[in-house]
């Protein structure tokens, strides 16, 4: 076996490396890989191990692995290093081994305005999810119960939107951050931001179109214990 490359102690990702990192990180497997290879290198055989423990419902295939070990190489966020035999070692056929690049990754959020945002719902696109919502099991009184939760999910959108503007601003003001600390505190202070006029309707909207639908689910086919 060859012996393995030092790990970098830090990388922080800019332009479209940053923006690249982000979206390939967004896949849990891939997070899960990453966060393995950053204690060890391991080969493809291991990873589905790894992740088949992680997840014993779910079935891991090697060739998904591989995919998801391409993904983070483009982003250079993990590398191949070295190469050992498969089986117990006595075999002449040799697999690769994979290991990540670096133990912590940053973004700067100087970067991140490139990442793509929640796309703001049209009434139409908001109907036709609420109608996919009534053939799960949510009754809905009528139509026009149904186009109400949507007007208010759709300004809820608008509200959103504008509070995650001033969100990105307060971002920008420090150098570098995790990504999905950057997520968690950008999703916070796009309501956090709000002036108070926002803020207010924002929770206001909230509440009233989940009361509906919680009435919706209790009179439908759902089976959650909890409500009842």
């Amino acid at each position: 076996m060859q012996g393995a490359k030092p790990i970098d102690t830090l990388r922080v990702l800019t332009g479209d490396d940053a923006i690249d990192a982000y979206k390939v990180l967004s896949d849990e497997s891939r997070r899960e890989i990453l966060h393995a290879l950053r204690a060890r290198r391991m080969s493809t055989s291991e990873l589905v191990e790894f992740l088949s423990k992680k997840d014993p419902k779910k079935k891991i295939k090697p060739q998904t692995v591989r995919y998801h070990i391409k993904e983070l190489e483009k982003c250079r966020l993990v590398e191949q290093d070295g190469y050992e035999p498969t089986g117990n070692g006595d075999s002449h056929i040799m697999q690769k081994l994979w290991r990540a690049t670096a133990e912590n990754v940053f973004i700067a959020t100087c970067d991140m305005d490139g990442l793509l945002e929640r796309e703001e719902r049209d009434l139409d696109k908001t109907l036709d999810i609420l109608s996919t919502m009534r053939d799960l099991g949510l009754q809905l009184k009528n139509e026009q119960e149904m186009k109400s939760i949507a007007e208010d999910f759709t300004e809820r959108d608008r509200i959103y939107l504008r509070g995650l503007a001033l969100a990105k601003e307060t971002l920008r003001q420090i150098p570098e951050i995790d990504p999905k600390l950057y997520v968690m505190f950008r999703r916070i202070l796009s309501v956090v931001r709000l002036d108070d006029k926002d803020y207010l309707d924002y929770w206001e909207l909230s509440r009233r179109f989940t009361d509906v639908m919680r009435e919706a689910f209790k009179r439908g086919k759902g089976k959650n214990p909890s409500v009842y």
